[in-house]
């Protein structure tokens, strides 16, 4: 039976979840248990996943295997943007259009499904309908965002191009010297968000946490995987690990991780918020891709993430993470020089999932094992949708998504390890040095 090479990993300084309140853990798996179907991943896919197989198979019996804890991983670790347009696909061909278009509308797609949920639940998550930025402090970039914002119009989405005063005042510094705002993005709470799926899972899936899959293989028709103290025998599989595909054999010759960083400060006092101009909560993303992401959320914290690398192990140590923390202080104190650094109480990791070519990761991989992930970084809201769509495809249910959702699944194949981690590091670091004006 193959091994899985990596397992998940989590450090315990999250800024978001450090927020909620604790909850018990949910048991480890021990014996064997059988199930019509298995869900690997207890993220934002493999909630989405499962919860859709128990509205459509109430008779099956489901089960939900978690390594850690269930909406704590990348769920809970991102920077809480539900994004509507990204920025680096506007670049003015037919076809490349034709490619945006289809993005945007599986993004607001997944808007609706996240917003869906948040009120059919009740979830307080800080949702906020304020859009989002994408911002330069270099004037090189203002071409590209001239052309974003451009083409943002010629489509029919609503954005505004802000600089000098009003940009100032929108977002507390005068370090970007141009943003575009989008209108339909919305920032929220990650960890609370993820904290009201698990909390409303139906009760027919039964829910394993600290239960990774060390091993798995196809047996009888179905499928084994084995777990650290027991192992399950099941008739249908789903995958929804995102970032950990190449470590369970799936598809690893098409997507492969990033590892990246953030800080996150206290709440702002009311002479720190004054000191940077009041603004209103706000999310601001890089014109660069390796550029710093900035928000102030709704309690006044200042989060910053600015590091990204490929990763040795699936999550920091605590001596990395320090001086990881060294290059967000470094980033807060070019944009808030008023505000001291020791602002930040909080520094953790998570793991992203990209492909060359911005495709995701979906579909049938054999009878039986349907896999879905690879969210290039805007997983907030994809993961839901795809996490959903992935049952749909899996238990035969029609969906008008489906048939986009395979036309942006063909992610390019990769060169084999360990030339794609060399290619990658080399690239990472050129990236790095031409987008450090944005860092």
């Amino acid at each position: 039976m193959p091994r899985v090479k990596r397992l998940p990993g989590n450090d315990s300084t999250c800024g978001w979840l450090s927020q909620l309140p604790e909850r018990s853990t949910r048991p480890t798996l021990n014996g064997t248990q059988k199930a019509d179907w298995v869900v690997v991943g207890g993220g934002y896919t493999g909630m989405a996943a499962a919860r859709q197989l128990a509205t459509l198979k109430p008779g099956e019996r489901i089960i939900l295997l978690e390594a850690n804890r269930v909406g704590e991983g990348a769920s809970a670790r991102n920077s809480g943007f539900l994004v509507d347009a990204t920025l680096n696909e506007g670049t003015g061909t037919a076809s490349d259009i034709e490619v945006f278009r289809q993005k945007y509308e599986l993004a607001l797609a997944a808007i609706a499904e996240v917003k869906s949920l948040v009120n059919g639940y009740g979830i307080d998550c800080d949702w906020d309908p304020c859009g989002k930025l994408y911002g330069a402090h270099d004037p090189r970039y203002l071409d590209r965002l001239e052309k974003f914002s451009r083409l943002l119009g010629e489509l029919g989405v609503a954005n505004d191009v802000l600089t000098g005063t009003r940009l100032r005042d929108h977002i507390g510094t005068g370090f970007y010297t141009t943003a575009v705002w989008t209108k339909t993005s919305v920032m929220l709470h990650p960890a609370k968000l993820a904290r009201g799926f698990s909390d409303n899972l139906p009760p027919s899936i039964k829910v394993y946490e600290n239960t990774p899959v060390i091993a798995w293989q196809s047996s009888n028709g179905g499928y084994r995987l084995k777990t650290p103290s027991g192992e399950v025998v099941a008739c249908n599989v789903i995958m929804a690990v995102n970032g950990f595909m190449p470590e369970v054999g799936i598809r690893q010759d098409r997507s492969f991780a990033l590892q990246l960083t953030a800080s996150m400060s206290r709440p702002l006092t009311d002479d720190e918020h004054a000191a940077i101009g009041a603004p209103k909560p706000y999310g601001l993303l890089s014109a660069d891709a390796m550029g710093a992401t900035i928000r102030l959320t709704r309690d006044r914290r200042i989060l910053v993430r600015n590091t990204c690398e490929v990763p040795r192990r699936m999550s920091l140590d605590p001596t990395a993470l320090v001086r990881r923390k060294a290059d967000h202080a470094r980033a807060l104190t070019k944009r808030f020089p008023a505000l001291s650094p020791q602002v930040f109480t909080h520094s953790w990791s998570g793991i992203v999932c990209l492909s060359t070519n911005g495709h995701h990761v979906f579909g049938k991989v054999a009878d039986g094992l349907f896999v879905a992930g690879c969210y290039n970084a805007n997983g907030l809201g994809l993961a839901n949708l795809l996490g959903r769509e992935v049952a749909n495809l899996a238990a035969r249910q029609d969906s008008e998504w489906t048939p986009l959702i395979e036309q942006r699944s063909r992610p390019k194949r990769l060169p084999p390890q360990p030339l794609l981690g060399w290619g990658a590091r080399l690239r990472l670091a050129r990236d790095r040095f031409l987008a450090r004006s944005e860092a």
